[in-house]
Parts: structure tokens; sequence; C-alpha cells
């Protein structure tokens, strides 16, 4: 189990790393950020002297080995929009906004999800079953842009009973419900076909036969030993949902102008601020990485032929 361990954290981090290379340079292929700080009117003296100041004369190698020599000091560099805080400094500001809406997301997802797999799988072929098929596939070819422009028409626009955007600080808990539910839909399918498919291989099992044998009331079955036996497969994906929730909020937190880190990312792409776009993929990358370093491990703990095989 040590060495199965070993080796899964030797692989996050140099994903990890490979990360970091790969955004450090793709930022800066997008144009020099002194350009949208500096005046017009300003003197190419001024200019160069900005650009000294923020290091961008000197070669992009020069400027990665810099970058990792702040980063192992705690140091993710100087913002250029937020009045010169640091990148990580800005991130955790906004990190609290997308924690409330992917907890918000998945709470949806799962009790959706969850129970349309179940009522699915405790009635094959029947209307209900179909009908949750089709709001699966729905669910899955529905782009996320998509379904969150028709929730702001339907329930922000004609009906008038939900904010089309904003923040719970300004407009209560009203204002998480479109942009939860826009983020959760997409995984409502993947929870409801992964919960099917795993209930219909457990209730076709001995050892669920057996039980019915004893006379058990259906709903204990179900609920209580048929769903907690096809937990394993439900629970990784769950997990790993849970982190693409996290880093994955940005469609949905532009188009309902949420403050969170996802629309932070966009908006420091937008201006060039190289050190918060960096510290957002950094973070948002390393919580993948540790969601999925998790789950193998739990994995491993829960089914031993994981580690014989590795």
């Amino acid at each position: 189990m040590g060495r199965y361990v070993l080796t899964r954290v030797l692989q996050g981090l140099l994903t990890l790393w490979l990360v970091t290379v790969a955004v450090f340079f793709l930022v800066r292929l997008t144009g020099n950020p002194i350009h949208f700080m500096i005046s017009p009117d300003a003197t190419p003296a001024d200019r160069q002297r900005l650009i000294e100041y923020y290091g961008f004369d000197k070669s992009y190698w020069e400027q990665y080995i810099n970058y990792n020599k702040n980063f192992l000091k705690g140091e993710f560099g100087e913002s250029l929009r937020w009045d010169s805080r640091d990148g990580f400094e800005v991130f955790v500001d906004r990190l609290p906004a997308t924690i409330q809406l992917t907890l918000a997301a998945m709470f949806f997802s799962i009790i959706v999800g969850v129970t349309l797999g179940v009522l699915s799988a405790t009635n094959p072929d029947s209307l209900f079953d179909r009908v949750s098929k089709v709001v699966a596939i729905l669910g899955q070819s529905m782009p996320v842009f998509w379904v969150g422009i028709l929730m702001i028409l339907v329930f922000a626009v004609y009906f008038n009973v939900l904010p089309a955007g904003g923040s719970i600080e300004r407009l209560g808990w009203k204002a998480i419900v479109l942009p939860a539910v826009t983020l959760g839909w997409l995984f409502v399918a993947a929870h409801m076909r992964i919960v099917r498919s795993s209930m219909i291989e457990v209730l076709d099992s001995e050892y669920i036969k057996m039980i019915r044998a004893k006379g058990l009331p259906r709903r204990m079955v179900i609920w209580k030993h048929a769903l907690k036996n096809a937990s394993i497969p439900i629970f990784t994906l769950f997990m790993v949902n849970f982190a693409q929730l996290i880093s994955g909020a940005v469609v949905t937190e532009t188009i309902f102008s949420w403050p969170g880190i996802g629309r932070l990312l966009v908006d420091s792409i937008f201006v060039r601020d190289f050190a918060v776009a960096q510290t957002v993929v950094f973070f948002g990358a390393g919580f993948i990485v540790a969601i999925n370093l998790t789950v193998d491990i739990i994995y491993g703990l829960l089914d031993p032929r994981i580690r014989v095989a590795q």
C-alpha cells in the first residue's frame, strides 16, 4: 500500500509541475500586460521603467526561474489589477463564493441524480425509467452556458421569481439557486446513470435475493443494503465531479456574475494579470490532483485487488 500511495503522490506532483509550466508560458503568449496598465500618453521611458519593475524585460526562462523562487517562498506574484496584492490573497478572497456555489450544485446533483437513479433501477423499462433516461440524455447534451441562459430567461425574465445574477451578500439565498442548478444539471445525468447501472447490478446479486427471501421491507432492501453495496463506483464519481465543479465553474460564474474564482480567472486573463491567472489555475489543478489522490487511496483501501494489480 505504501508503494501504491507513493506512486500516486509522485504522479500528482509531476502533473502539478507540468500544469505550472504550461500555464506560465501560455498566459504570456496573450501579450504584454503593460500595454493594458499604462496610459497611452506615457513616455517610452515610463513604459520601460514599468516593464523592468515587473521583470518583463527578462526572457521567459528567467521569468519562470524567478517565479519558482518566489513560489517556494510562498509568494505567488504581485497582481497587476487588484491593488498590487499577492495573487494568493486575491484567490483566497474569491474562494468562499466558489465553495458555496459548488456545494449547492453538488447537493442538487446528488439528491436529484441518486433519487432518479434508484427509482429507475427499481422500476426498469417503466415509463418513469424511460423519462429519466431522456432527462439524462438532455442533461449531458445541453451546454452549461445554454442552460444558464435558459434559466435566466424563464425564472428571471418571464416569471421574475429569481435574480439573474449577483451574490448571496447582496441578494440573499435566492442568488445561488439559478447558478447552482445550472452548474449541477450536467452532473445530475452522470449521477443518475452510474447509480442506475450500479443498482441494477447489485439488485440482481445473490446477496440481495437472500435478503428479500428473509422478508425485509422493500424500502430497507433498496436504500440500506443495495445502495450501500453499489456505493464504491458512485462515491468515486461524486468525488471526481466535485473536483470538476470547483475548477469548472468558469462559465456559470461568468453568466451569473458570481464573484468566485471562475470569474476571477476570466477577468485576470482579459487584463493579462499573470500572477492571479497562474495562482487560480495552480490551485484548481492542485485541488483536482488532491481529490483524485484521495479517491485512489480510499479505493485501494476498499478494494485490495487494486493494490495487488499495482
